[in-house]
């Protein structure tokens, strides 16, 4: 059983890179407007899409225990630290975190803004968390 909900997890957010990736390249590509626009808008885009995308993985795993450390801790800390602390990492006393270990390396106190090499990296290390728990 998680055997296959991870697989539709990886399945479901490789279509959502790809998409943002097809996104980028055909904004590359369009219209009238200068690319320095267009690189200010996607710039602003992909954190927030990114970051969204996190919360959403998160949410879809929330019955785990993610307590400790590893990368279901990061993303459960990464996640509650989007949602309730306005997108800065702030510390969890139930979560054991070092940012020199940690997937991304962000530090206590950081902006969280995710892009698409970050979040994939992260998903990707969550995910044969979950399949190497569940084993």
């Amino acid at each position: 059983m998680t055997a296959t909900i991870v697989q539709a997890c990886r399945a479901e957010t490789a279509g959502q890179i790809q998409a943002y990736r097809d996104l980028v390249g055909a904004a590359s590509k369009a219209s009238g407007m200068s690319l320095a626009r267009i690189d200010a808008a996607l710039a602003a885009f992909e954190p927030a899409f990114f970051n969204n995308l996190l919360i959403a993985l998160d949410a879809r795993f929330a019955a785990r225990d993610r307590n400790g450390d590893g990368p279901l801790a990061e993303v459960r800390l990464l996640a509650n630290s989007l949602l309730a602390h306005g997108g800065v990492l702030a510390a969890n006393p139930a979560v054991s975190y070092d940012a020199d270990k940690a997937v991304l390396k962000i530090d206590i106190g950081e902006r969280i803004a995710l892009n698409a090499d970050d979040f994939e990296t992260l998903c990707d290390a969550f995910l044969a968390e979950i399949e190497r728990s569940a084993a």
